[in-house]
């Protein structure tokens, strides 16, 4: 019997069904790579941008806390080393407040500025619009009279800021404010928040915030008045806490207690302290002498035995 050929249809191979499976599979695994690579890279770019707005942030931060604590304040002529304060747009994000003051650092002052040895007054706040705007700076001399911040050269600090905010808090309403009016004196503690320019992957506004205290400000009326108010709170507490020691009974005699004198003796502080004229000891003896002079031709420190204020006795040597 002769023996069959395997027939072409019979060989071994992929049918189409499978070759579409394979296709899908494929494409869904390339897919979810690509996705995955997309989402990597985003967030790459994304903290990249992050670190890049964080870092010129914290610089032109550290720059203004250096210039407000080293802000200067002398009582002689206050009106020349206040502080000014303009809330333009509030504490918005967007805000431009402007904050002026003198110090005698040189942060963000370049290094051929002739203010780098010496007091001069600084001013601070955020100017342009889009890809130019940023944090200006502007400097002059503390003492000029009659000068507008906006008709002097100013620079560009921070070219990524976008908003800047500055709020002084009040110690007698116990919160945060921007009404400032005491251009002859310093804010005890500032709050001052720098907001960053939104980036293409990182489209967020990052706002640094920090705390500046400036020790040479002097204390606002309020911050007296209520200081005043304590001092008599505190007294009254004392005076009330003594009256009610006083009903309890003591040994004490009342002249003791009320620390007066007793009857028939003078306090020492009624004494006067200084006596006019000659008066005599209680035994008697002569009136009190003025003290002697010192003669011309003594020397105090060249004969022994001659005291300062005494004078020369007989036979001693000049």
């Amino acid at each position: 019997m002769p023996r069959r050929r395997p027939s072409q249809c019979s060989r071994a191979g992929f049918t189409f069904i499978e070759l579409i499976l394979a296709l899908a599979i494929f494409s869904l695994v390339a897919t979810m790579s690509g996705g995955i690579f997309w989402s990597i890279t985003k967030a790459w770019n994304r903290g990249g941008e992050m670190l890049e707005q964080l870092q010129y942030g914290d610089f032109a931060m550290e720059q203004l806390v250096t210039a407000l604590r080293g802000a200067a304040w002398f009582p002689s002529k206050p009106e020349a080393f206040g502080f000014w304060l303009d809330p333009i747009g509030g504490a918005s994000r967007g805000a431009a407040n402007e904050i002026s003051w003198v110090t005698s650092g040189t942060a963000f002052l370049p290094p051929d500025s002739p203010f780098q040895h010496g007091l001069h007054r600084i001013s601070v706040t955020v100017e342009g619009g889009g890809a130019n705007r940023g944090l200006v700076v502007r400097a002059w001399p503390h003492l000029t009279e009659e000068v507008k911040p906006g008709s002097i050269e100013s620079w560009v600090a921070a070219p990524e800021v976008e908003g800047f905010s500055c709020e002084w808090y009040d110690f007698e309403d116990d919160n945060w404010s921007q009404d400032w009016e005491f251009t002859n004196s310093l804010p005890k503690l500032l709050r001052v928040t720098l907001t960053m320019r939104k980036r293409k992957d990182f489209n967020e506004n990052l706002e640094i915030q920090r705390l500046v205290e400036l020790e040479v400000a002097p204390d606002l009326p309020g911050q007296e008045r209520r200081a005043r108010s304590d001092a008599r709170g505190s007294r009254r507490r004392e005076r009330e806490e003594g009256e009610g020691d006083s009903a309890r009974p003591s040994a004490e005699t009342p002249a003791e207690a009320t620390g007066q004198p007793p009857p028939g003796r003078t306090s020492a502080t009624n004494l006067p302290s200084r006596r006019f004229g000659p008066s005599r000891s209680t035994d008697g003896s002569a009136p009190n002498q003025p003290p002697i002079r010192r003669s011309p031709g003594v020397r105090p420190r060249g004969s022994p035995g001659i005291r300062f204020g005494d004078t020369p006795q007989q036979g001693a040597q000049p």
